[in-house]
């Protein structure tokens, strides 16, 4: 296997101005240690030695942070769904993306996405609203930007033969499309995806529910390492929360 959550250790978040700094050990030199946060690999350390410090801008207490060890020649691939399982729920945050099938899109249609509250039984409010193609230009087909996103004579930035070859996305479509919501607390809660064109006309929705239950538990087996007389200061260790180591 060439990921693991084993040997890093003594994971602790700080707070600073717009995001959080991540502290960890890990016992493996070696390797690359990864930081993910809500389920999307944010950073990682080529050389991390024993120490790692990820300074993570716009991400709160409530996201799910995991860190892995991986060989260096995988430090660029997503581990995510096979260390963790794959889903469309990260921490407190819900993530949604077109699919990749080929969808006969024209240039002005627009991809909205709504979402309701916990419990609520629709998806009412409008959580992201924007073209399918970027610049009314169409991403799809064989692009003319091999190297650089695309793959053919229209598909510059394509989810196919360019920009996420080899990283899990294939297709001749338009671009994939992703939007991640912001921090939510615990529930269950509905969205809902449509395509709008510019006389209007709504497409039939893609509808369904995603449940948020993966907050970080409380540390256990909490005890007291050592006692420093002249700095009062006491040394903890405890076993980090499943949801953060």
């Amino acid at each position: 296997m060439s990921f693991t959550e084993d040997g890093i250790t003594d994971l602790r978040t700080t707070e600073f101005d717009g995001g959080l700094i991540v502290r960890a050990r890990s016992a493996h030199a070696d390797r690359v240690v990864q930081c993910y946060v809500a389920g999307r690999l944010a950073d990682w350390q080529t050389a991390p030695g024993e120490d790692v410090r990820f300074e993570l801008a716009g991400v709160e207490e409530t996201d799910l942070i995991a860190l892995l060890a991986v060989d260096p020649t995988d430090a660029e691939t997503d581990w995510w769904a096979s260390a963790f399982g794959a889903s469309d729920a990260h921490g407190s945050r819900v993530r949604l993306r077109t699919p990749q099938t080929i969808a006969p899109y024209r240039p002005a249609d627009r991809w909205r996405v709504y979402l309701g509250d916990a419990g609520d039984e629709q998806a009412d409010a409008l959580l992201w609203d924007q073209a399918v193609y970027p610049a009314a230009a169409r991403a799809c087909g064989w692009g003319a930007a091999l190297g650089e996103g695309g793959f053919g004579w229209d598909g510059r930035d394509a989810a196919g033969f360019g920009l996420a070859f080899g990283r899990g996305e294939f297709g001749f479509d338009c671009e994939m499309l992703e939007v991640v919501s912001d921090p939510l607390g615990p529930g269950t809660y509905p969205y809902r995806a449509v395509v709008a064109d510019e006389a209007g006309n709504v497409s039939a929705a893609t509808a369904g529910e995603v449940t948020l239950d993966t907050f970080a538990g409380c540390a256990a087996a909490l005890t007291v390492q050592s006692y420093d007389r002249a700095t009062d200061a006491l040394r903890l260790a405890f076993a980090p929360s499943k949801d953060l180591s």
